[in-house]
């Protein structure tokens, strides 16, 4: 009778034991792999010599100091390269904080991202300022397909201010999917407000994580005319305000090109130095993420930004694809607007880290509890089937 007794008691906690195991993977660890009503976070970029068109200064012509003892800018009408800075101290701040809908099934976050330089005292350091807001499928890290996002930018340096209102978007953005894959990825650029694919390229470890492989990602921006993605937006509601039109005349301006070219160039090109040329705001940009794959934290992030005038789409592919080829070339001294680049500061990255390696440390914890109990269990079943199978031992 006791062996009865204690084979039923091993069978049904084996088979109580298998059943958690199997629950684990399929309702529990799905649990956990959703973004978490408490995202968010700051990210900040390390401090870096940008080359910034002053908009100021070029606006009041006011030649920069350290082109105060250049002859070509002690003329009347000085050409652009004088209104650019070559050294100027700039870095990137980004707060995400999760606002409402926020719930079981969506979170959404506001991402507010300032663009500063560091040799000006507020409000004259900001170069841009912008405010996104996304709302995601807590489970698979896409946006959901209401119109509901947001977006919001200024740069009176940059010449722009742009916002658009309940708009849908597609592709990742500030989180990757859980178990992210070696493929490409929908990837929602906000500068461009357009999706292009982010492409896997490699597996490796980082500097002080070698325990840990990561996924790095890369996007290629290819130039986007910005007067004509802007009229776009604006153009949205049938009509351009008075200080959209302002903004606009920031991105595209009519001058002789003596102003943008150098006498070389100008020769190369056939323009007559006072020949009247438009010039055109474009943006590109050579991104690059590094991905903790089994949470999708991103771990680290890198962008090339590169805001140029060109007179047209094969120019700004030029220098595009020069900058492509080689970012730490120097930028063109003459039609460059924002040349920098945008690397996350080591703090930022070690507290990304500290979020991936939690996340990670919790679904590696149950999988290895589900391994335990599924063998605990299986083990319990057979020894309950012994002694349930068990002859008994006869008395004398």
């Amino acid at each position: 009778m006791t062996s009865r007794v204690s084979g039923f008691i091993a069978l049904t906690l084996g088979v109580a034991f298998v059943a958690v195991a199997v629950a684990l993977p399929s309702f529990l660890v799905p649990r956990l792999k959703v973004i978490p009503l408490d995202a968010g976070g700051k990210t900040v970029t390390r401090e870096v010599e940008a080359t910034l068109l002053d908009s100021r200064a070029f606006g009041a012509r006011e030649v920069l100091p350290e082109h105060a003892g250049d002859p070509v800018c002690g003329g009347d009408e000085p050409p652009v390269s004088c209104f650019i800075g070559h050294h100027t101290p700039v870095y990137g701040n980004r707060s995400i904080s999760v606002v409402e809908p926020a719930d079981r099934d969506v979170v959404t976050l506001r991402a507010g991202n300032v663009l500063m330089r560091t040799d000006r005292p507020e409000p004259d350091n900001v170069i841009s300022a912008t405010v996104d807001t996304i709302t995601l499928n807590r489970r698979t890290a896409f946006p959901v397909t209401d119109p509901v996002s947001s977006f919001h930018a200024t740069s009176p340096r940059l010449g722009l201010d742009d916002m658009r209102n309940g708009f849908t978007r597609e592709g990742v953005q500030y989180q990757f999917p859980f178990d992210s894959e070696a493929r490409s990825y929908p990837y929602f650029d906000t500068t461009a407000q357009a999706t292009q694919p982010v492409d896997f390229v490699d597996e490796e470890v980082r500097p002080g994580h070698e325990d840990v492989e990561v996924m790095r990602y890369n996007q290629q921006i290819e130039p986007v005319n910005m007067f004509t993605a802007i009229s776009g937006v604006f153009n949205l509601d049938g009509e351009i305000s008075e200080h959209e039109k302002a903004s606009l005349n920031a991105l595209r301006m009519t001058t002789p090109a003596r102003n943008w070219y150098t006498p070389a160039e100008l020769e190369e090109r056939g323009l007559d130095p006072e020949e009247r040329v438009t010039m055109t705001r474009y943006y590109s940009n050579d991104r690059t993420l590094w991905v903790e794959p089994a949470t999708g934290v991103i771990v680290h992030g890198r962008e090339y930004l590169n805001y140029f005038f060109a007179r047209d789409d094969a120019e700004a592919r030029a220098v595009a694809q020069a900058r492509f080829d080689d970012p730490d070339a120097a930028v063109n001294p003459n039609r460059t607007a924002l040349a920098m680049t945008a690397e996350w500061s080591d703090d930022t990255q070690e507290r990304q880290w500290e979020k991936a390696l939690d996340g990670r440390s919790k679904l590696k914890l149950l999988g290895t509890a589900g391994w335990v109990l599924g063998a605990a269990g299986a083990l319990l079943m057979l020894l309950g089937v012994w002694l349930l199978r068990r002859r008994p031992t006869s008395r004398p």
